[in-house]
């Protein structure tokens, strides 16, 4: 049985992974964000900032300690940052505001974090180098502030505490963008017919379509038909998929579906052969 496809303007769609799950996702994939501070006035300070992960998923901030967001925190740790990737097409995915406190690492948490930052910015220079005197900050996060990209109505929603620390990043998160842009590139076919297949629209009548992103549940698809404005549409699998290999041949499966709807072809059973005499 074939899965159905599910259009962006879909809210809580059962067939995507959920908004805390997504926001671990993009917090995962990415290695900088800007960090949002009181001034002693109240007025609130955006500074860019890198980061790492602890092993429970919160971010450990590396500042500067002769830095002005390193003195706003000191007098008032509570504070805000803004994640969002930085390629494509994982920017497309979400993006979101932490909200929550940022104190002082422990020494263990702080020494991980500083040898995980070198090896991070091993090629960076001037300001964004890693320094001796660097700071680094455990940002415990109290609630997020979620705006999905693909696959939402694009409103902002909360997400608790406690749903997002429940939430675990998607497995496919690091293959996702390899994937993508391998088919994009070297399957455009095959892409097409999931795009078919997703749009229910014929093979022949589609101008253009481009695979988006690809996650444990499903795939986000662009589809324009000939002489139609272009649509985002997301396509569940009809299993959740364990790994890059898997979403590889789930991909496969699916554009091989769609070419034999289209052709109406109907495989013969060998049970309905019609028999033959031997010798």
């Amino acid at each position: 049985m074939l899965p159905s496809a599910a259009s962006t303007n879909r809210e809580q769609d059962p067939t995507a992974p959920s908004a805390a799950e997504t926001a671990r996702t993009i917090l995962d994939l990415s290695e900088s964000g800007t960090l949002c501070t009181s001034q002693s006035d109240g007025t609130p300070l955006g500074t860019y900032t890198t980061f790492v992960l602890d092993q429970l998923g919160q971010p450990i901030l590396r500042l500067r300690s002769d830095a002005v967001h390193t003195a706003n925190l000191s007098r008032e740790p509570r504070c805000s940052l803004f994640v969002q990737p930085s390629t494509h097409p994982a920017r497309l995915l979400a993006r979101a505001t932490l909200i929550g406190i940022a104190e002082p690492a422990d020494e263990v948490t702080a020494s991980l974090a500083a040898a995980e930052h070198r090896q991070m910015a091993i090629n960076s220079v001037g300001v964004d180098a890693p320094q001796e005197t660097d700071l680094f900050y455990r940002f415990a996060v109290t609630t997020c502030f979620f705006v999905g990209g693909l696959g939402s109505t694009h409103k902002a929603e909360e997400v608790t505490n406690q749903a997002f620390q429940a939430a675990t990043p998607d497995p496919l998160r690091h293959d996702a963008s390899p994937l993508v842009h391998m088919f994009n590139r070297e399957r455009l076919e095959d892409v097409l017919r999931i795009g078919s297949l997703a749009s229910q629209q014929p093979f022949e009548a589609l101008q253009a379509a481009e695979l988006l992103w690809v996650d444990r549940l499903g795939l986000y698809v662009y589809v324009k038909p000939l002489g139609e404005d272009g649509v985002a549409i997301r396509m569940p699998f009809s299993r959740p998929v364990r790994d890059e290999r898997d979403a590889r041949s789930m991909l496969t499966l699916m554009a091989q579906q769609s070419w034999e709807l289209e052709r109406k072809y109907m495989p013969v059973m060998p049970g309905l052969l019609e028999p033959t005499l031997a010798g």
